[in-house]
């Protein structure tokens, strides 16, 4: 538990099984618990190209030992998939983005492969990092690489080498420090591109002759390399010292180094402390995964009860795989209730940015599960933020809404264990609280949330599903959507009443999800009894072009209707799942004979293409009232969501 009380926050990436199976830092002098020792033939160098889809096959990164390549590339063949994990953010010590067009590849490479220059990476919306194994050494470089906090101080350049040997000797001193401290070195899919400039390449191989001669010997040198020192910088010096008397590196070097190290104390830097116990190193946990993306399903609170059900749910449907992972103890659990949002969302943008950066806000951005089958750049872009930066679980997939269900309930199945409560939600639903004193809508809903794991008679303390109890439907605008028909959400009046019976589920976590299809509204029937404090701010009705555009993705979605019918086609597609015909759709069309999932999305989509110019009247100025019980007060735009969502943007957008 971090220091708001929360989950602590981690990174989704991949890894090689080697890491839990036959490389194990057991050479170091440890052992991390509940895994196998390495053998003595197991390889000290990791070469991460091959698991980051190049364009060109037996490559490698500068500085990995060309005499270890040939039972690389033939290991590298043996390994056919890569499990799907998350990770704290506090294990990374090293971050290294890969490059596109002409990347830091040495003169041997260069000058032996054709289209060297026009070299890529797999860099789809699923590309995810790579972890480094943990008793491994990769090269990493100084371009386009991130030292975080609690590996600053390995920032430092040796000084008596050459400048194409400086940073990888560089990287593999600071990754034998940071097996020390737990800490790991991943690899990001390529966020750059790099031209560079003309080069020689005869200058740059004589200019590497250490890496292609020293290299394997000097990961060996590291690997035995042990020190009693119990403090980082003095363990630091001498290891340094070490690599001095090996002819590694020259007196200078261990002269400078003194001086950082001191001068990294003058500054204020705090070293991170050696880790004792090797047994409490964080290490890549397996996770769930959707089409070879993993999400979020740890820590378990409820250890037994939660793997008999997601073993379950994992038989029945096979597209997921099953992935246990830890428990903890109730007591070492968040003293706060814990609420997964799961939502579904395409080409919705900019209301997807408002949508998770409020609810990472509110809720904790670990909390939040988004399916996405979005084309848009903007959004696109936006999700690998939220997932590779914010730690939301961002699962690209375009799947058929009528095969959605099953999806969701599996979904929940997998995050149930380290849950209390599961809500579905769509991109134009926004999760708050009934203020009772005030009776009106109110963000603090870590409040409602609190003290819950410890107080019996915390008003969440229930043995059975619930709904959301209040709703808050949005107005649509016409003077709002004249200046902007993406305003933002809070931009739009709100009218608060009770829910109706059948509004949004609570689901409770520690009941069995694999009797539960979610459905796509994530609506609860006679399956729940009672209401929670629960709100929901409903922006359906904003601006009439983007519902416009939410039904037509939807009947698509369906394959009510197909992206290349005209309009007429379309037209007559969905009118077979009504008693209208074509010449009373504008007039005495009984749109109460649509039927079926997304019907109302049908009703909209058919009466919008037949008659535009009647629906744009008819949309402005009137209150939704679907799911609107007793209405508890005025229409009004909220205070309440416009300060947090300023406050959330001013923390977390780009």
């Amino acid at each position: 538990v971090d220091d708001r009380g929360g989950l602590k926050r981690t990174m989704l990436l991949k890894f090689t099984k080697t890491d839990t199976t036959k490389i194990k830092p057991t050479r170091l002098g440890f052992k991390v618990k509940g895994t196998p020792a390495a053998s003595a033939s197991s390889p000290i160098a990791f070469n991460p190209y091959p698991f980051m889809g190049p364009s060109l096959p037996y490559s490698w990164p500068r500085g990995f030992p060309i005499d270890q390549l040939q039972d690389n590339f033939e290991e590298s063949e043996r390994i056919t998939d890569l499990d799907g994990a998350a990770m704290e953010v506090a294990s990374i010590g090293v971050i290294q983005s890969l490059c596109d067009g002409d990347p830091d590849n040495d003169a041997i490479f260069r000058m032996t492969r054709p289209n060297s220059t026009r070299f890529t990476f797999q860099r789809s919306k699923e590309s995810l990092p790579l972890v480094v194994p943990s008793n491994a050494y990769s090269p990493y470089n100084a371009q386009a690489t991130t030292h975080l906090y609690r590996a600053f101080w390995g920032l430092y350049l040796p000084i008596t080498v050459p400048g194409r040997v400086t940073d990888i000797w560089r990287s593999y001193i600071t990754q034998r420090i940071m097996k020390d401290l737990g800490l790991y070195v991943v690899f990001t899919p390529p966020k750059v591109k790099h031209e560079r400039s003309a080069h020689n390449y005869i200058s740059d191989f004589a200019a590497e002759l250490d890496l292609y001669a020293k290299t394997t010997k000097l990961l060996e040198h590291l690997d035995r390399w042990s020190s009693e020192a119990n403090a980082l910088p003095e363990r630091i010096l001498s290891l340094w010292k070490s690599l001095y008397e090996h002819d590694y590196v020259e007196r200078q070097d261990v002269m400078a180094v003194k001086e950082w190290l001191d001068f990294l104390r003058m500054i204020g830097y705090e070293f991170p402390s050696i880790v004792d116990d090797r047994r409490t190193i964080d290490v890549p946990r397996v996770q769930p995964t959707l089409n070879g993306q993993p999400y979020r399903s740890f820590p378990y609170f409820d250890s037994k009860h939660n793997r008999e059900r997601v073993s379950k749910l994992s038989r029945r449907n096979g597209h997921f795989s099953q992935q246990l992972t830890p428990a903890i103890t109730w007591s070492d659990r968040p003293d706060s209730a814990i609420v997964k949002l799961i939502m579904m969302t395409m080409d919705e943008w900019p209301l997807i940015k408002s949508w998770i950066i409020y609810h990472g806000e509110v809720v904790g951005f670990e909390n939040l599960y988004i399916l996405d089958s979005s084309t848009d750049r903007r959004c696109l872009s936006f999700l690998r933020y939220a997932r590779d930066i914010l730690g939301v679980s961002v699962l690209f997939d375009d799947v058929n809404l009528n095969q959605l269900g099953g999806v969701l309930s599996s979904i929940a199945a997998h995050i149930s264990g380290s849950s209390d409560f599961i809500i579905k939600v769509d991109t134009d639903e926004f999760l708050a609280i009934f203020d009772e004193e005030s009776n009106d809508f109110s963000t603090s809903i870590a409040e409602y949330l609190s003290g819950f794991a410890n107080d019996s008679n915390h008003p969440l303390c229930f043995e059975h599903n619930s709904r959301v109890g209040y709703i808050a439907q949005s107005e649509a605008q016409k003077s709002v959507c004249e200046v902007n028909i993406h305003s933002p959400p809070e931009k739009f009046p709100t009218l608060i009443a009770e829910a109706d019976n059948v509004f949004k589920g609570v689901f409770n976590s520690k009941l069995p999800f694999e009797d539960i299809n979610i459905n796509l509204g994530g609506h609860v029937g006679s399956n729940s009894r009672g209401t929670t404090r629960f709100a929901v701010f409903h922006f359906h009705s904003r601006c009439v072009e983007l519902e416009a555009q939410s039904a037509k993705q939807a009947c698509e979605r369906h394959n009510f209707i197909s992206p290349e019918d005209s309009k007429d086609t379309a037209i007559s597609k969905m009118l077979k799942h009504s008693k209208c015909s074509v010449n009373d759709i504008c007039k005495t069309c009984d749109w109460d004979s649509f039927r079926g999932a997304s019907f109302h999305k049908m009703q909209f989509y058919t009466k919008w293409l037949a008659c535009e110019e009647l629906v744009r009247e008819e949309y402005y100025g009137q209150t939704r009232t679907a799911h609107v019980g007793k209405q508890l007060a005025a229409s009004k735009v909220s205070v309440a969501l416009a300060s947090t969502m300023k406050r959330s943007f001013e923390k977390f957008d780009l």
